[in-house]
This record gives C-alpha cells, sequence and structure tokens, in this order.
C-alpha cells in the first residue's frame, strides 16, 4: 500500500493526522493521529506497516474501511495477511 493509499483508507473513516519525524530530504514513514483521546502511529512500509499504540505494536498489510465487528459504532479493521484482525472503533453510532 502506497502512502497516500493509506491515508485515503483512514481519511475514508474520519481520522485525519500528519506525517511526523521527517528526515533530512523531509520524508517520514511515521503517521500520528489522535482516536478517542489516544495517539497512534503509523510506521508505514510498502509491504507491511506497523501501528502502535503506546507498547503494543501490530504488523498489517491490509486496512478494511468496513468492519464486521459486532459492536455498534464506526469501526475501521487492520489486518495481516486477512489474519488476526484488530478493529478501531473510530465513532460512536448514531442512535
Amino acid at each position: 500500500m502506497s502512502k497516500e493509499e493509506l491515508v485515503e483508507k483512514l481519511t475514508e473513516v474520519g481520522i485525519n493526522g500528519e506525517w511526523i519525524n521527517p528526515d533530512e530530504y523531509g520524508f517520514s514513514r511515521t503517521f500520528q493521529f489522535e482516536l478517542n483521546g489516544q495517539i497512534i502511529k503509523i510506521e508505514w512500509f510498502c509491504n507491511y506497516s506497523t501501528l502502535m499504540i503506546g507498547n503494543a505494536h501490530f504488523w498489517f498489510d491490509r486496512i478494511s474501511t468496513y468492519s464486521g465487528y459486532p459492536m455498534q459504532g464506526k469501526w475501521i479493521e487492520f489486518s495481516f495477511k486477512n489474519e488476526h484482525p484488530l478493529h478501531l472503533k473510530v465513532k460512536e453510532s448514531d442512535k
């Protein structure tokens, strides 16, 4: 997944952030955003990336902006090789 595709997928569900810690050439691999008061970082590589929430790190190569997670609200799903999905709640359900 390209850097542009990563940002596009996150933007689809209302997640906005910024590329941080650029090198001397202005290139950054770290995308940071806040979700429900929690700072989350993604270290991007084209073949797989790492989602970092505090000390928890999760490799992923796929983002789904839909989620079959059986809870109300809006979720985003990160998975590695289509296995072991990690679900993040983006928004409470509209009632």
